[in-house]
């Protein structure tokens, strides 16, 4: 090396050969929206007809993945938005079998980023550029995933995971999870949509009509820091409380929500109290013909978790997690009525036991073994 050559060597190796060494990778950004009942926007292009895609592209060269991630929006849906916060990275290796036919792909990092419900009046406002994006739909989280390639669908998962969370980006090499990551992202949670619950009013304290059967009965149940515990079915990731169908066994529907809690999620509660509950006034959960039922909801104080068994009913071992009211609603995917369920409950909890409302935070997986006592 000239006496003159202001490079510096790099460990034992040449500045030249330390920078051939380095990986080269593309850059890309996206950006996940969802509307007030939780589904996904997603687009379909008309360069990938029938695999949907995050509204996002790649990232120019001296352009920062934020910057683009808005670029995009601004180009592919005609809205300015500020992009909130980072959910998810992920590293796509060179060879990845999705992107190896893609002409000079040497690898890409892509980063995925909130950008917030849309309320009806920001859909109004979206303009598709002509002769790229075909049409746009809110759907599902599961059915958006199933309907992009599926590094694209697990990436978008951890995405919205991230978000419900609120514990950080996710990190992911090839759309898999590294290491542990969060509960949320081990027991590879799908946020659901819960089909025909977004048009069944919520009723807060009242009872059912005279003759109006209560098919269902399901729980909130709190911890003394103001989680509640929602179960998680290992064979697709969809959540619920614990709770089910009122039996003829059964001595109405609150010992009906608390058999259930104890079979699904070995819960021993106490002080159970009525809540409220949805009106289905057509059999629109269960199905036309079945007629106008009620489905109950209870609160309840945790005394202990016993050891995760299979579900008596259903030979189903449940995830168990515990997470604000306001996550769980998240997750059941009930839409407002969830919503103003999930605030109806905490706040009946704060106000009848003093127990804190609790903040979003990150998921709390119960132990298999579980939990002798939950202390404050």
């Amino acid at each position: 090396m000239p006496a003159d050559d202001v490079r510096e060597p790099v460990g034992l190796m040449a500045p030249e050969d330390y920078a051939r060494s380095r990986a080269v990778f593309w850059g890309g950004a996206a950006v996940l929206f969802t509307d007030v009942e939780g589904r996904v926007l997603a687009l379909d292009p008309a360069y990938r007809p029938g695999r949907l895609l995050l509204p996002g592209g790649g990232v120019d060269q001296a352009e920062r993945p934020s910057a683009a991630a808005a670029r995009e929006v601004a180009e592919e849906l005609g809205l300015s938005v500020g992009v909130r916060q980072l959910l998810a990275v992920d590293w796509v290796s060179k060879g990845n079998p999705e992107f190896g036919k893609v002409y000079g792909f040497p690898g890409e990092t892509v980063s995925i980023w909130d950008g917030g419900v849309l309320e009806e009046s920001d859909i109004a406002r979206i303009r598709l550029p002509e002769d790229e994006i075909t049409s746009f739909d809110f759907l599902p989280p599961a059915q958006a995933a199933g309907r992009m390639f599926p590094i694209e669908g697990r990436r978008m998962l951890a995405a919205l995971r991230a978000r419900i969370d609120r514990s950080g980006p996710a990190v992911l090499e090839d759309g898999e999870t590294v290491g542990l990551g969060q509960a949320l992202q081990r027991l590879d949670v799908v946020p659901r949509i819960a089909i025909g619950y977004q048009d069944i009013a919520w009723h807060p304290a009242m009872e059912p009509a005279a003759g109006l059967p209560v098919k269902q009965a399901w729980v909130w149940a709190f911890d003394p820091l103001g989680r509640v515990v929602v179960l998680v079915d290992p064979r697709d990731g969809h959540v619920v409380l614990p709770g089910g169908t009122v039996e003829m066994d059964d001595d109405g529907p609150k010992a009906a929500a608390l058999r259930e809690a104890a079979e699904e999620a070995a819960l021993r509660l106490h002080d159970a109290a009525y809540l409220g509950y949805l009106l289905d006034p057509d059999g629109a959960v269960y199905g036309p013909g079945t007629g106008a039922n009620a489905r109950a909801r209870y609160i309840a104080r945790i005394d202990s978790l016993g050891p995760a068994a299979p579900d008596v009913a259903t030979g189903i071992t449940y995830g168990r997690l515990l997470v604000s009211p306001a996550q769980a609603s998240e997750l059941l995917g009930l839409g407002r009525a969830g919503a103003e369920q999930a605030e109806y409950a905490a706040q009946t909890a704060a106000t009848r036991w003093g127990i804190p409302l609790s903040p979003p935070q990150a998921a709390i997986e119960i132990p298999h073994a579980g939990m002798a006592a939950l202390l404050p």
